[in-house]
């Protein structure tokens, strides 16, 4: 959280910072004169001060001890008994020292150069060179240089596995996650049915939803790929060789987009026929927001090559996995299909 300060404002933090910064040479002059330092709470140097730490479940009886504290990368503090590091000080997993990246001004969600990639019918790939993941009390950390891939076939709660021990139930869409271990450090994955709220492995507390990818009815993932929160496959037609029996009929897309999508892409026009036919596509039943297309029929439509008068759109989720079309005629010649959607990452 970046806190905004008025003149008064500032005033009052530069008088803590200066008591911090009096507070570290009393206590280094201490340590420096043969003496030791009991706290239940973290000394912090003043950026530290600025971007606040945190210590997470110390333990009750901590031992007095002098001590070097080493910061590392991933924004743990080591303590040593020299500065030779040496001789390492034992804490416990739960009890150690890291920032909580106040100081960070972009939210979880945000992703530099994020992919998705179909690897084979159980695993699926996920790469970024910038995520930024959190905990259930909103804190947040970034991690960089992410390649994680995950087996939807390993029965968990597994890092790298789903979160659950049973199998995930076919024609479902399945979640994916890029997960943080803060004591150990290591960056893995998950998958899940659940969009917001995963089982955890043990230690894993970071988490960041990075995609979602369709488990079809012969219990296998689809081949999709993705760009950004942009998901792509192969066509799938929800309407071939059909017609709408109403204006704004209902289509269910549920196998095409997750719940989670905002925006749906595809492509309508003829499937057959000898003359040129309206028809159009919408966001909503009363058919306020549409695309549309008058098809020419140069030509009969195939399903593996497209259709004749072929017009692309995208269109915003208004119904959850629900599309909307109106049909010119009742002859059984008009195709839609969809090519993928805008996931809400």
């Amino acid at each position: 959280m970046i806190k905004q300060f008025d003149k008064a404002g500032l005033k009052e933090l530069n008088n803590q910072l200066k008591k911090q910064e009096k507070l570290i040479q009393k206590l280094t002059k201490q340590l420096q004169d043969g003496g030791t330092i009991t706290s239940k709470k973290p000394v912090q140097t003043q950026e530290d001060f600025v971007s606040e730490t945190v210590l997470e479940g110390a333990s009750t009886t901590v031992d007095s001890i002098p001590a070097v504290g080493i910061a590392r990368d991933d924004g743990r503090i080591e303590l040593y008994t020299n500065e030779e590091e040496n001789d390492i000080i034992s804490i416990t997993p739960t009890s150690y020292v890291h920032e909580t990246q106040a100081k960070i001004a972009v939210p979880s969600s945000y992703f530099l150069d994020l992919r998705g990639i179909y690897v084979d019918s159980d695993d699926q790939r996920y790469t970024a060179d910038v995520a930024v993941l959190h905990d259930i009390d909103g804190n947040t950390i970034t991690l960089a240089n992410l390649d994680e891939t995950n087996n939807v076939g390993t029965a968990g709660p597994i890092a790298g596995g789903r979160d659950q021990s049973g199998a995930f139930t076919a024609s479902s869409w399945i979640h994916f996650f890029f997960i943080y271990n803060p004591v150990t450090g290591d960056v893995s994955s998950l998958s899940s049915a659940s969009p917001t709220a995963p089982t955890l492995p043990t230690g894993y507390t970071f988490f960041v939803r990075v995609g979602t990818a369709y488990f079809t009815s012969g219990s296998v993932l689809l081949r999709s790929y993705q760009m950004g929160d942009l998901v792509t496959y192969n066509i799938q037609w929800v309407k071939w060789d059909s017609h709408a029996d109403s204006a704004n009929e209902s289509i269910d897309v549920s196998a095409c987009i997750p719940k989670t999508a905002k925006l749906i892409h595809g492509t309508m026009g003829l499937s057959a026929g000898t003359t040129a036919r309206k028809m159009r596509v919408s966001a909503n039943f009363a058919g306020a927001i549409w695309a549309g297309a008058l098809c020419n029929a140069q030509g009969t439509g195939d399903v593996s090559f497209g259709v004749s008068g072929e017009k692309n759109f995208t269109l915003p989720i208004l119904a959850s996995q629900t599309l909307y079309w109106s049909t010119e005629t009742s002859h059984d010649i008009y195709a839609v299909g969809i090519t993928g959607y805008t996931d809400d990452l």
